[in-house]
Protein backbone atom coordinates (compact mmCIF):
# COMPACT_ATOMS: atom_id res chain seq x y z
CA UNK A 1 0.00 0.00 0.00
CA UNK A 2 1.20 3.36 -0.81
CA UNK A 3 1.73 6.64 1.14
CA UNK A 4 -1.79 8.47 2.21
CA UNK A 5 -0.53 11.33 -0.43
CA UNK A 6 0.16 8.62 -2.91
CA UNK A 7 -3.43 7.10 -2.46
CA UNK A 8 -5.30 10.50 -2.90
CA UNK A 9 -3.20 10.68 -6.27
CA UNK A 10 -4.67 7.13 -7.10
CA UNK A 11 -8.63 8.22 -5.93
CA UNK A 12 -8.03 11.33 -7.58
CA UNK A 13 -6.87 9.64 -11.09
CA UNK A 14 -10.30 7.16 -10.91
CA UNK A 15 -12.41 10.32 -10.31
CA UNK A 16 -10.85 12.13 -13.08
CA UNK A 17 -11.01 8.86 -15.52
CA UNK A 18 -14.73 8.08 -14.43
CA UNK A 19 -15.38 12.04 -15.15
CA UNK A 20 -13.75 12.28 -18.47
CA UNK A 21 -15.30 8.78 -19.65
CA UNK A 22 -19.17 10.37 -18.76
CA UNK A 23 -18.04 13.48 -20.94
CA UNK A 24 -17.03 11.02 -23.76
CA UNK A 25 -13.23 10.80 -23.33
CA UNK A 26 -11.90 7.45 -24.22
CA UNK A 27 -8.82 6.46 -21.26
CA UNK A 28 -6.12 4.87 -23.98
CA UNK A 29 -3.82 4.73 -20.43
CA UNK A 30 -3.37 5.62 -16.61
CA UNK A 31 0.14 6.39 -14.84
CA UNK A 32 2.07 6.33 -18.32
CA UNK A 33 5.94 6.07 -17.30
CA UNK A 34 8.50 6.65 -19.22
CA UNK A 35 12.09 7.53 -18.52
CA UNK A 36 11.41 11.15 -18.00
CA UNK A 37 8.34 10.32 -15.59
CA UNK A 38 4.92 10.00 -15.60
CA UNK A 39 1.56 11.59 -16.65
CA UNK A 40 -1.97 10.41 -14.65
CA UNK A 41 -4.35 9.96 -17.94
CA UNK A 42 -4.12 9.99 -21.73
CA UNK A 43 -7.06 10.08 -23.60
CA UNK A 44 -8.65 10.84 -26.86
CA UNK A 45 -11.25 13.42 -27.23
CA UNK A 46 -12.71 13.24 -30.67
CA UNK A 47 -10.13 12.02 -32.52
CA UNK A 48 -7.32 14.47 -30.29
CA UNK A 49 -4.83 12.68 -27.78
CA UNK A 50 -5.30 14.57 -24.70
CA UNK A 51 -2.61 14.50 -21.93
CA UNK A 52 -4.02 14.86 -18.74
CA UNK A 53 -2.50 16.06 -15.52
CA UNK A 54 -4.74 15.48 -12.50
CA UNK A 55 -4.23 17.05 -9.29
CA UNK A 56 -5.78 17.42 -5.70
CA UNK A 57 -6.45 18.75 -2.79
CA UNK A 58 -8.22 17.85 0.36
CA UNK A 59 -8.54 22.09 1.40
CA UNK A 60 -6.98 25.18 0.02
CA UNK A 61 -5.14 26.08 2.58
CA UNK A 62 -2.21 26.17 0.65
CA UNK A 63 -4.07 27.04 -2.14
CA UNK A 64 -5.88 25.86 -5.14
CA UNK A 65 -5.04 22.20 -6.65
CA UNK A 66 -3.66 24.22 -10.24
CA UNK A 67 -1.35 26.41 -8.55
CA UNK A 68 0.53 23.41 -7.75
CA UNK A 69 1.32 22.45 -11.19
CA UNK A 70 4.62 25.26 -11.65
CA UNK A 71 7.15 26.08 -13.98
CA UNK A 72 9.40 22.64 -12.93
CA UNK A 73 6.41 20.36 -13.27
CA UNK A 74 5.50 22.39 -17.09
CA UNK A 75 9.21 21.32 -17.78
CA UNK A 76 8.81 17.76 -17.09
CA UNK A 77 5.62 17.51 -18.54
CA UNK A 78 7.09 18.26 -21.70
CA UNK A 79 9.99 15.78 -22.03
CA UNK A 80 7.29 12.69 -20.72
CA UNK A 81 4.81 14.13 -23.94
CA UNK A 82 7.66 14.62 -26.42
CA UNK A 83 8.75 11.16 -25.71
CA UNK A 84 5.39 10.00 -26.31
CA UNK A 85 4.35 12.09 -29.32
CA UNK A 86 7.51 11.06 -31.05
CA UNK A 87 7.26 7.91 -30.70
CA UNK A 88 3.80 7.12 -31.50
CA UNK A 89 4.01 9.85 -34.41
CA UNK A 90 1.04 11.92 -33.37
CA UNK A 91 0.63 15.42 -34.59
CA UNK A 92 -2.82 16.15 -33.20
CA UNK A 93 -3.15 16.28 -29.52
CA UNK A 94 -3.17 18.90 -26.37
CA UNK A 95 -3.34 19.17 -22.78
CA UNK A 96 -5.62 19.52 -20.19
CA UNK A 97 -5.58 19.54 -16.19
CA UNK A 98 -8.28 18.46 -14.22
CA UNK A 99 -8.59 19.40 -10.77
CA UNK A 100 -10.63 17.61 -7.55
CA UNK A 101 -10.76 19.66 -3.99
CA UNK A 102 -13.98 19.33 -1.13
CA UNK A 103 -17.20 20.90 -2.68
CA UNK A 104 -19.05 23.79 -0.93
CA UNK A 105 -21.38 20.66 0.61
CA UNK A 106 -20.16 17.93 2.83
CA UNK A 107 -19.34 14.72 1.08
CA UNK A 108 -18.96 16.73 -2.63
CA UNK A 109 -15.98 17.16 -4.31
CA UNK A 110 -15.76 19.94 -7.24
CA UNK A 111 -14.22 19.16 -10.15
CA UNK A 112 -12.53 21.29 -12.83
CA UNK A 113 -11.61 20.69 -16.22
CA UNK A 114 -9.11 23.06 -17.61
CA UNK A 115 -8.91 22.17 -21.44
CA UNK A 116 -5.38 22.85 -23.10
CA UNK A 117 -3.06 24.32 -20.81
CA UNK A 118 0.10 25.28 -21.49
CA UNK A 119 -0.81 25.70 -24.92
CA UNK A 120 1.54 22.91 -26.67
CA UNK A 121 4.28 23.38 -24.38
CA UNK A 122 6.21 24.88 -27.47
CA UNK A 123 6.46 21.79 -29.05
Amino acid sequence: MGSPTQNLGLRGEDIAAWYLGKRGFQILARRFQNRFGEIDLIAEDAGQTVFVEVRVRLNSIRGLPEQTIDYGKQKKLKKIIFAYVSLKKIEDFRIDVVTISPGSMPKTLNIRHHRAQFGALDF
